[in-house]
């Protein structure tokens, strides 16, 4: 096999792999964690290491050769874009270097799998690319691909949409991204992508073409609606009404558009703009209320984002991140969002989401992970991209079918955070802009039409090249390979988990054993999951037991040196102790908790609870007051607050507290308190208005019951029971047991 030969041979691989990747959203690996998430990016994190490596190859091998100069070289050429994302790269990489947590920021974690590891495979998965596709033609072929993978995510979506196919996260259409919002932009991007080739191909003599690319453009946006994801959904308007514009602004009779198909963009904006006030007009109305996506749509307001979670940690983020100069300028690192979010905690925040770890904004998750110099450096693609389709020789349409999707792209991450799904089809678009401008070539490769000589030869195939595969295979083993092991094991450990049948530890032993970065969190945080069960299990031997406990305390503490400062860790571990009864192990983690999020009512109610269990009452009550004071709208806090009044025996102060509100003295929370304070004729009370309220309401008569026996008043537990066990006969075996119990005299003394 000759020279040429085998250089044509990896590039075909090349190809072939580039191809691939555009399969990767069908991709769902059920036997890892996150089974949308993990997978997908495993499966793309090797592909392009794979593709680099032999893309560097092909260079090497391009030496000397006819190749070199022309479009069918896969050298680098260096242009504002190329320069702009490797910049990007680079800054994230200061930032996360010197940022809250860098080995977190490097690494990231199952769940996200983005990190600075992302970005490196971002820019190599880019710098292929953007070098084997030179030509328009070879782009076309590769969208031609991508359109495949992305009908036949669309046609899942269609089965969802259709009952066929259960959907995975509520009741939007999420198709193999396991994520409506991640379908949404990954069908807006496809859509237009199918418009521009719509465009690409109209001619009188290929009508089918256009015809097809035409109805996958509008099957695309079908499912994109059905995802009812509303940012992608403003997106997609805003994309069309751009299009048009372009079109009618910059189209002219002498670059081959008529002022027909300039008036018809021209009309069509007007009728996206009519139908949009109408539909305003209309947003009560009972047919768009009633409808899923439309309803959705027609709820979007100003106001109403102060009561949704973007409203609250969009400030959290700008005023966390202009907190120091530094900050300002090259950010806290990625994956460091969850720092600022629990220190600038907004209590009014209680009936939202407790651990953000983005701001829900591509713009702002930008400006945190890099400061302004990130967040520049991110709009400068956008910049660079308009530049260079502005100055390119596409067609009119052509340019505003790009245009329309940067735009539309550009409103869609304003409200939700990138995924690597997104990412990837969003560097597969600058690729193509990239390549719409010639670039200069890369100064490690100049003079490369020179031919090699002997030696030059045996130092690429004999020293270069094994070094190459050596640090690929190194690279593959600890980015990959390692992440993938600690992942099984710790699905292994979950199953086991599931029963005590197959409950073992060993799993999770292995899981946490290979202490990485990516893969901590989430082993420690399922092992305390699971180690609450086990220990709180009156079947399980207590050696086993004491095996839990030893492990979770050591990887606790193994997780607070590795992330001092984080919140997080600090009440899921004190929340174990807590439930697991060991309340002074609990009592300092609680408090640097509370210390570092000082405004989470979710932390004060766990601090209070164990204040007030290891007798340190006026404090635990204090921190309730202080979790009703921050927001008093708070149901939860207010009844946590009764409650705590009432155990402690303040009842008169909770009835003066909150005089106009009889009710709260009814909740189930506030009932057990006055249990636990021994006021049964009061806790009797309650049980009986809540059977009242809902006769069905299967929970309330064994409480009563039992509040009826402390009370002294057996007669009464043994018809409360006995009309349970005839009103629900699924439990007059158990209420049968109880009467004889009580019969017997064995709750006496209790």
């Amino acid at each position: 096999m000759n020279n040429i030969t085998i250089n044509n041979t990896i590039k075909n691989i090349i190809i072939s792999g580039l191809a691939l990747i555009t399969l990767i959203p069908l991709y769902v690996s059920n036997s890892l964690f996150f089974p949308f998430i993990t997978g997908k990016a495993f499966a793309f994190r090797i592909i392009v290491e794979i593709l680099f490596v032999l893309w560097i190859v092909l260079i090497l091998r391009e030496k000397g050769t006819t190749v070199v100069g022309t479009d069918r070289s896969v050298a680098p050429r260096i242009n504002p874009i190329t320069i702009s994302i490797t910049v990007l790269a680079f800054i994230a990489l200061v930032a996360d270097l010197f940022g809250l947590n860098p080995l977190r920021s490097i690494w990231s974690n199952f769940e996200r799998m983005e990190g600075w590891i992302m970005i490196a495979h971002l820019w190599a998965f880019f710098m292929v690319i953007s070098s084997v596709l030179t030509t328009r033609k070879s782009w076309d072929n590769f969208f031609n691909v991508v359109l495949v993978s992305g009908l036949i995510v669309a046609f899942y979506g269609l089965l969802q949409f259709f009952g066929v196919s259960p959907t995975h996260q509520g009741d939007r259409v999420d198709a193999s991204l396991g994520n409506s919002a991640y379908m949404a932009v990954y069908m807006l991007i496809n859509a237009f992508i199918a418009l521009y080739l719509a465009i690409t191909k109209f001619h009188p003599t290929r009508v089918v073409y256009t015809t097809l690319y035409t109805a996958s453009f509008a099957f695309f946006s079908f499912i994109l609606f059905q995802t009812a994801t509303r940012g992608s959904m403003l997106g997609w308007v805003a994309a069309l009404i751009v299009f048009a514009a372009f079109y009618a602004i910059f189209g002219r009779k002498e670059n081959g558009q008529s002022n027909l198909t300039r008036g018809l963009a021209g009309g069509a904006i007007i009728l996206i703009l009519i139908v949009g006030v109408l539909f305003y007009s209309n947003r009560d109305a009972k047919w768009i209320q009633s409808n899923k996506v439309l309803s959705r749509l027609a709820n979007i307001s100003i106001s109403d984002t102060k009561t949704q979670a973007r409203g609250f940690i969009w400030p959290m983020a700008v005023k966390g991140i202009f907190e120091t100069p530094k900050t300002a300028i090259i950010g806290v690192g990625q994956e460091n969002f969850n720092y600022i979010f629990n220190s600038h905690y907004n209590p009014k925040m209680y009936a939202h989401e407790q651990w953000f770890d983005r701001a829900h904004n591509v713009y702002l998750d930008w400006l945190i992970a890099g400061g302004l110099l990130g967040l520049l450096s991110y709009l400068s693609l956008y910049l660079l991209s308009f530049i260079f389709i502005f100055k390119s020789d596409l067609t009119v349409g052509q340019k505003a079918a790009f245009v329309g999707l940067l735009v539309g792209y550009g409103v869609h991450n304003i409200f939700v955070f990138d995924n690597q799904t997104s990412y990837v089809m969003f560097f597969i678009v600058l690729a193509f802009i990239k390549n719409l401008r010639k670039g200069s070539d890369c100064m490690l490769i100049r003079n490369a039409d020179q031919k090699p000589t002997d030696d030059q030869i045996v130092l690429r195939d004999y020293l270069f090249l094994p070094i190459m595969v050596i640090v690929f295979l190194v690279s593959v083993y600890f980015i990959n390979v390692r992440p993938i092991l600690a992942n099984k094991a710790l699905i292994n450990g979950l199953r086991s988990c599931g029963s005590s049948k197959t409950l073992s530890i060993e799993p999770f032993k292995k899981a946490v054993g290979y202490d990485l970065t990516l893969s901590n969190q989430e082993s420690r945080e399922q092992f305390l999951s699971c180690a609450t069960g086990v220990i709180n299990n009156q079947s399980i031997p207590l050696d086993t037991k004491m095996e839990f406990y030893g492990l979770a305390k050591q990887e606790i503490e193994k997780h607070i040196a590795d992330v001092p400062n984080d919140a997080r860790i600090y009440i899921l571990a004190g929340t174990f102790y807590n439930s697991i009864g060991d309340l002074k192990s609990a009592t300092p983690l609680l408090e640097k908790a509370a210390k570092l999020s000082p405004g989470k009512q979710t932390i004060m109610y766990e601090l209070a609870s164990n204040y007030m269990n290891v007798g340190s009452t006026t404090e635990g009550l204090q921190i309730m007051k202080q979790a009703y004071e921050s927001a008093p709208e708070n149901i939860v806090a207010k009844t946590n607050y009764v409650a705590a009044l009432i155990s402690t025996n303040n009842e008169a102060e909770a009835i003066k507290t909150f005089p106009d509100d009889k009710e709260i003295f009814f909740d189930p929370k506030v009932i057990n308190a006055y249990m636990f304070a021994k006021k049964y004729s009061k806790a009797i009370a309650g049980y009986q208005a809540l059977i009242n309220k809902d006769p069905e309401n299967m929970e309330a008569y064994s409480p009563l019951a039992y509040a009826y026996i402390l009370n002294g008043q057996d007669s009464l537990a043994i018809e409360t029971l006995k009309k349970a066990g005839n009103k629900f006969p699924a439990i007059k075996a158990q209420t049968d047991a109880y009467i004889k119990q009580i019969q017997e005299g064995k709750f006496k003394n209790q």
